[in-house]
């Protein structure tokens, strides 16, 4: 709990009121408005937020009013709360972005925010996909403190996001950022948006980084770089785009982003292809009648179809069979065919498989639980951030009540977590959870059968969540986090067994999804599968398979199968993969 003053009130705050937690402040919710509390505000800052200019575009959330503490220091500012907003980075995901139409709608608007804030002298310096958001097709800017504004400099930038004529500029002593470099950030916002990856991204056999691919301007649109399997493929796009993200990425093109190339006419062929061609770039290369392979090879690789939809894939699992809910033409169906006619919906919608059991919750936190095609019962739960708190597998389903947290099957309370900040996974016997108070991260083990929760000790990391998940084995979980270090993207993982002891760990490993089968490590990256090994503590990486690199993607989520292979769940397919 923190006594704050706010237009001379004292006013309080507390963890489960957080919104938002990264290097430099917390972000919490007071009533209809947030309040960013700085951890250290420093003279500039404080001049900075003195000077702020009015007249800004309401997509950017610019402060109100000053926030200050008992001796009457400004330690931060209130600004209007963005209910139910999520990161641009979710656009760059195939499984979480909405139609291409309302995307680039999205960006059109965030064009005009740009436009505006340059005719006001004002740069968004530090412009990247987890301070750009968005409801609907409407765009926020937040962290407005940082913008670049009368002399006072943006002294941070994304190094995904950062144009490379920058790479290496101090950026604290002066601006240094420019109109253009915010118009290369656009773009490439818009390119990952578009085509689920970045421009530099993918792999390489000489220009082994994203990093260094962009200081050669080396994009994805050359040939010699090997393409994610979750990213699509450039060709659904109109040459004009085309040419002008050549423009950009190959020759340093800075001008004004063309509004024109916003005006997209998307096209959703049968084959589940968005695209904004004349015609399907799949069918009309394929022909018609034809299909993807179902069984195809890579030296030791052999891959299967074992799925396949032009919708999208909302949860699969492994539980004596492969289980899975598509989404398709706006139907639920199982993979059995059975149909779930929910009402839930919306972009928090998430889903969860027990058997036969068909589990949903949505943002506002209603629980439904499907027998087969019949609904037998509604519940409730928590939410964090608009995400229901909903974690459910054959062993055991858990949900919130309140600062409670509920094994819903016996309706036993389990113990007590922080409401509204607290992550939650479950396999068949283990679950595990986490949330963060005053920067102090709490983490639990929960045990199918047993009360109570296990915490784990030694786990924790600096900067903002970009994404976490852990995966399950009959014996242990594996916890990656993600987070926003410094400008930097930093993969940790955590290897527990079912005691709740911190087995080994990793922190700047590869990014991706990954597995764990009787306690060994599997990771699905760009450029295949990575095999991680606990060794003195630590999670190393023990080999690579690198004639996995088609079949697999950083964004894929894999399945261990009894026989020794994998599922690998795509957006819009499920493949077995299996190494001989």
């Amino acid at each position: 709990m923190m006594n704050v003053v706010l237009a001379g009130k004292s006013v309080k705050v507390s963890d489960a009121d957080l919104l938002g937690e990264g290097g430099e402040a917390r972000v919490f919710r007071h009533g209809n408005s947030a309040l960013k509390i700085f951890h250290a505000a420093t003279d500039e800052k404080l001049q900075k937020l003195a000077q702020f200019p009015v007249g800004l575009p309401a997509e950017v959330i610019s402060p109100l009013a000053p926030v200050s503490d008992a001796r009457g220091r400004v330690i931060g500012y209130q600004m209007p709360l963005v209910a139910g907003a999520q990161d641009f980075s979710r656009l760059a995901s195939r499984k979480s972005r909405p139609p291409l139409g309302a995307v680039t709608k999205l960006f059109a608007t965030l064009h005009d925010v740009v436009r505006a804030l340059h005719s006001l002298k004002v740069i968004v310096g530090d412009f990247n996909d987890g301070n750009a958001l968005y409801v609907g097709t409407t765009p926020h800017l937040i962290d407005a403190d940082s913008l670049q504004f009368g002399g006072f400099p943006c002294s941070v930038g994304h190094e995904r996001f950062l144009d490379p004529r920058l790479y290496g500029v101090d950026l604290t002593r002066a601006p240094k950022f420019t109109e253009g470099s915010d118009w290369y950030a656009f773009s490439v916002l818009l390119f990952q948006s578009l085509l689920s990856v970045h421009p530099f991204g993918g792999t390489h056999t000489k220009l082994a980084t994203m990093l260094r691919r962009a200081e050669a301007r080396h994009s994805v649109m050359r040939s010699d770089v090997l393409l994610p399997r979750m990213a699509t493929p450039s060709k659904v796009l109109p040459d004009d785009l085309l040419h002008w993200f050549h423009a950009v990425f190959e020759k340093d093109e800075r001008q004004v982003f063309p509004e024109r190339l916003l005006q997209l006419p998307w096209t959703k062929c049968a084959c589940g292809t968005e695209h904004a061609r004349s015609v399907c770039p799949e069918c009309n290369a394929l022909g018609p009648l034809v299909t993807r392979q179902v069984l195809r090879s890579r030296g030791r690789c052999t891959a299967r179809t074992a799925f396949e939809t032009s919708g999208r894939i909302l949860v699969a699992a492994q539980q004596g069979g492969l289980r899975y809910l598509a989404e398709e033409h706006g139907t639920l169906r199982r993979e059995d065919g059975t149909i779930i006619s929910t009402t839930l919906s919306g972009s928090h919608l998430v889903a969860a498989l027990a058997g036969s059991v068909t589990w949903l919750a949505d943002a506002d936190g209603r629980v439904e639980k499907w027998q087969g095609d019949r609904l037998v019962e509604r519940a409730h739960t928590t939410t964090r951030n608009a995400w229901p708190s909903l974690a459910a597998s054959t062993g055991a389903t858990w949900r919130q009540e309140q600062s409670w947290l509920i094994e819903h099957n016996s309706g036993a309370r389990v113990g007590q977590v922080l409401e509204g900040q607290t992550w939650l996974w479950a396999g068949d016997r283990l679950g595990f959870g986490f949330y963060r108070a005053g920067g102090l991260t709490v983490a639990f083990l929960l045990r199918v059968g047993k009360s109570g929760l296990k915490q784990v000790d030694g786990i924790t990391w600096a900067g903002r969540i970009i994404d976490a998940s852990t995966v399950f084995d009959a014996r242990n979980a594996l916890l990656t986090v993600v987070c926003d270090e410094n400008g930097r993207d930093v993969v940790h993982r955590w290897l527990v067994d079912e005691h709740g002891t911190l087995i080994a760990q990793s922190h700047g490993g590869p990014r991706g999804n990954a597995a764990v089968l009787n306690g060994r490590v599997v990771v699905a990256t760009d450029a295949g599968l990575v095999a991680l090994r606990a060794a003195a503590g630590h999670l190393i990486e023990a080999m690579q398979f690198p004639d996995s690199q088609p079949f697999v993607s950083a964004g894929d989520e894999l399945l261990p199968n009894s026989d020794g292979s994998l599922f690998v769940v795509g957006a819009r397919d499920i493949t077995q993969l299996t190494l001989s």
